[in-house]
């Protein structure tokens, strides 16, 4: 029998390395690309019903060819001893049952590290943590918070240790659940729309804007939902708010009240010329050349004082032929 130590968190734990019948593992139902058949009912799937929706994901379907063209798996699965639920590897194990289908007799068998029957869910937690989460990261943003919000629903522990069992800081955790715990409130777990209420929640301006008027919450996750809006204009929205002028948070408040929608509220306070890059440009130019080490830094060798002069004159002329043509 050929062991290893496999460390978890701060605990090294005795494995075994063997070939198992891949028809004896069973998947494991909180793997968070197979828990959104969890959402469809209270129940907890099959495993016919695991088998049939991993087979069916396109990265099953190409792990499968990457599979079959090394000849076997590079990276055994990981398995719980007694239950032979696969903690680690159930995109593998579903592949290999797919080649199963083609040819039993190669296919049968898959190579397993095999975990103690009596490993804590705690153990559990942190392996898959470290390996989705802080280590390849393949499970997506959606999927990482997701498993970590259950995580904190199920044990009633502190955020701050689960974000010490993931090896992650406690704000990220903090991050990951507040995004989550918002697209619950307002009935939206379409994986798609995680970047729309991320970038919406951690924006300052929007932030700020939130705290005088939560109605705009409702709103925007409407818009999100209907896919009317994108993420990226989520930071639309901030600049918005970030204006701070009487108009700006007149739109603010239409948009919060649907009177109209994000993008209209945007080309209203563009069209003003309040959120103009040329406007900034020009401030910015303004406050560079108004600081008191101006002067000092463009003398600091001669070459560099003969090239600002250069530069000096040329932005001068323009303003000239500028002022002179919008003058008349």
């Amino acid at each position: 029998m050929i062991t290893e130590n496999l460390t978890i968190g701060k605990n090294d734990y005795e494995v075994r390395l063997e070939d198992l019948n891949q028809i004896d593992l069973k998947f494991y139902p909180e793997n968070p690309r197979v828990y959104s058949i969890l959402n469809i009912d209270s129940a907890e799937p099959s495993q016919d019903d695991i088998e049939d929706y991993m087979c069916s994901q396109d990265h099953v379907k190409q792990l499968k060819e990457s599979i079959k063209s090394n000849g076997g798996l590079i990276d055994p699965i990981i398995v719980r001893d007694r239950d032979f639920v696969v903690l680690e590897g159930n995109s593998r194990l579903a592949a290999y049952r797919i080649l199963n289908r083609e040819d039993p007799v190669q296919w049968g068998k898959i190579k397993c590290k095999i975990l103690p029957a009596d490993i804590s869910d705690s153990a559990v937690f942190a392996l898959l943590g470290q390996y989705h989460i802080i280590g390849r990261k393949d499970w997506d943003p959606f999927e990482q918070a997701n498993y970590l919000y259950r995580r904190l629903q199920q044990t009633k522990l502190p955020i701050e240790y689960m974000a010490e069992e993931l090896g992650i800081s406690r704000q990220k955790a903090n991050s990951m659940v507040n995004v989550i715990k918002f697209m619950i409130a307002h009935d939206d777990l379409n994986k798609k729309h995680w970047s729309h209420y991320e970038e919406y929640l951690k924006n300052a301006g929007i932030k700020k804007y939130r705290e005088t008027d939560p109605d705009i919450d409702d709103t925007i996750s409407e818009q999100i939902k209907s896919e009317t809006v994108q993420a990226t204009d989520m930071r639309k929205l901030g600049e918005i708010a970030k204006v701070g002028d009487k108009q700006s948070k007149k739109v603010m408040k239409k948009i919060a009240t649907g009177e109209i929608d994000l993008i209209s509220g945007y080309e209203e306070i563009q069209e003003a010329g309040k959120l103009d890059d040329i406007i900034k440009k020009l401030k910015t130019f303004r406050s560079t050349i108004s600081e008191e080490s101006f002067e000092k830094q463009i003398r600091v060798s001669a070459e560099t004082y003969q090239n600002a002069q250069f530069e000096i004159d040329k932005i001068i002329k323009r303003l000239e032929k500028f002022s002179d043509k919008h003058s008349k």
